[in-house]
């Protein structure tokens, strides 16, 4: 059986492992050896200890002790066919492995071009590309020497090497420059890394993209583009809002993914993936980064072959082993199955996570197609979000119907924005309500019967009373809930039971929030109110007179 050989199989680069197996190859995997000190590097060692315990049993790990030629021992048993790139870190590697093995990849001369920051502009402007001015400065006083040379009133410091916004800086004047290299040369980069200095750029306004691409032998085949939309944390770095698919290209885009071919030739990719970040501005595109890998997102295979008809793990490997399918592929027309975003969820500030109310109103948005909040589960703390690595998690909203997406986006992010704990209760805050319920109004006139939710029975003014208990078996044969919550019950609990009383009253009926319950919540009337329209709720004019109720009719069950 002949083999392929993954390098740093974490990320979007775990779907090569099913790939390979699916084509019939022996999967090995190698995750190359890390100099530097523990503390350093423990990050990324936990992602990546995370993805191996996913690999397959049928996988191969070979060991690398940092020495090429025992790692090139240790192949030397098995026929491999090509070797990939899984993510940044195996950029280096696995172009040194192919050249050494006779296989077609990157050349190892090329290898920095695909991972160095400032080396990529330099390649641009040689050859006469469009670029961004900058430069890698190694103390605060070069910071100052090159501000002045630079001239611009905002500029971007960043690492030379990372990945997500990591160490991202956003700086206004020439102090908050100085402050975030102070700070930045103190750490390390992504992957572990210190010393290597930062980049110090002029700062450059439009909207950003992602051109994703595979190459064989020097063409290139766009695979799939994405629009970006992030929000600017202050000094702090960018939070990613978005990334939704570019169904199809508007003015523009053309000549971003015409001089995207020419920055891949500038860099000399030849073989393989490419993730590439462009700022499409008032006059023209420019490249942020691209690297040498596939792109990551926590994007299921699944979910992409149905949008687009392939994912780029599988494209990448057309790209080394059938010419015939990557050239078919490259010629067809440039659609997609349908509309997806990837959202991620933003904490505005950082505390210890309570309860998940997310948990309940995922489920009911129609478009929900997935994601993950892991990170949200960590030792049940948040942290502000200002990269894409301190985001709580991300959902995936799908549909054929764009619009759906789009309502589906404004309303969680409304919710996060204007009610977060509507997602994630934080911080320790408490739920108080009344130890005596509101008087109830009467059935009497009202088609089929109220259906009221409490923790206790109360039958003295002849409605009929639900507990918790009995509501999740409850049918929807009502044609009024109210919701009465009294006791210890976190928020979690109580967005949950709400959506059981919504799922128990009739298309048509009516759900009563009243102002009892909804005041002392943390969330607020504004809170419930987002829920409701979360579950399927028409919120309802109110009365002049009423007593504040919050009242909905559901059109359609949750």
């Amino acid at each position: 059986m002949k083999a392929i050989v993954i390098v740093e199989a974490i990320s979007t680069g775990l779907f090569y492992e099913q790939n390979i197996l699916d084509r019939g190859y022996q999967p090995l995997v190698i995750y190359p050896y890390i100099e530097g000190k523990e503390e350093d590097k423990a990050y990324y060692e936990n992602a990546r200890s995370a993805c191996r315990k996913q690999l397959s049993d049928r996988t191969i790990v070979i060991p690398d002790d940092g020495c090429f030629e025992h790692l090139l021992t240790a192949l030397k048993p098995y026929d491999i066919a090509c070797v990939l790139a899984g993510s940044e870190m195996g950029v280096v590697l696995a172009d040194r492995l192919a050249q050494a093995l006779s296989l077609p990849g990157n050349p190892p001369s090329s290898s920095q071009l695909h991972l160095n920051k400032d080396l990529m502009q330099e390649a641009l402007r040689s050859h006469g590309l469009r670029s961004i001015r900058g430069r890698v400065v190694h103390s605060v006083q070069e910071v100052r020497d090159y501000w002045k040379e630079l001239g611009v009133p905002h500029v971007v410091i960043k690492q030379v090497a990372g990945a997500a916004t990591m160490g991202l800086h956003f700086c206004n004047s020439l102090e908050e420059a100085e402050k975030a290299a102070e700070e930045e040369l103190q750490n390390s980069d992504y992957f572990g890394k210190r010393g290597d200095g930062l980049i110090m750029q002029e700062r450059i306004e439009g909207t950003e993209y992602i051109v994703n691409t595979v190459s064989r032998n020097g063409v290139h085949r766009v695979t799939d583009i994405w629009v970006y939309d992030k929000v600017r944390r202050g000094q702090s770095g960018n939070a990613y809002n978005y990334a939704r698919i570019l169904r199809r290209l508007e003015a523009g885009h053309a000549e971003m993914v015409e001089y995207a071919y020419r920055v891949l030739d500038a860099l000399d990719f030849r073989y393989g993936p490419s993730h590439g970040e462009y700022m499409l501005t008032e006059t023209g595109p420019v490249l942020i980064e691209v690297g040498a890998r596939p792109m990551g997102g926590h994007f299921m295979r699944s979910m992409l072959d149905r949008l687009l008809g392939h994912h780029l793990t599988d494209a990448s490997l057309d790209s080394y082993l059938d010419p015939d399918a990557f050239e078919r592929d490259r010629k067809k027309k440039y659609r997609t199955n349908g509309f997806l975003m990837n959202k991620f969820f933003i904490t505005p500030e950082g505390g210890a996570v309570d309860s998940y109310p997310v948990l309940t109103l995922l489920h009911s948005l129609k478009t929900y197609a997935g994601g993950s909040l892991s990170p949200a589960f960590a030792d049940f703390q948040l942290p502000k979000t200002v990269d894409l690595d301190s985001a709580p998690g991300n959902i995936l909203l799908y549909s054929e119907d764009e619009n759906e997406v789009w309502r589906d986006y404004q309303l969680i992010r409304t919710i996060e924005t204007r009610c977060f704990s509507a997602l994630f209760q934080m911080n320790g805050k408490m739920e108080h309500y009344p130890r005596s319920l509101p008087s109830v109004p009467s059935p009497a006139g009202r088609q089929g019967f109220i259906r009221i939710l409490a923790d206790e029975k109360n039958t003295s003014d002849g409605a009929q009373w639900h507990t918790p208990d009995e509501l999740s078996t409850a049918a929807a044969q009502a044609d009024t809930g109210i919701f009465l919550m009294q006791g210890k019950y976190s928020l979690e609990e109580r967005v949950s039971l709400l959506h059981s009383l919504i799922c128990s009253i009739r298309p048509g009926g009516c759900i009563e929030i009243p102002k009892e319950v909804y005041a002392p919540s943390s969330i607020g009337r504004t809170g419930f109110e987002l829920l409701l329209e979360a579950f399927g709720v028409t919120l309802e004019v109110p009365a002049c007179g009423t007593d504040e109720s919050i009242i909905g009719t559901i059109e359609e069950k949750a």
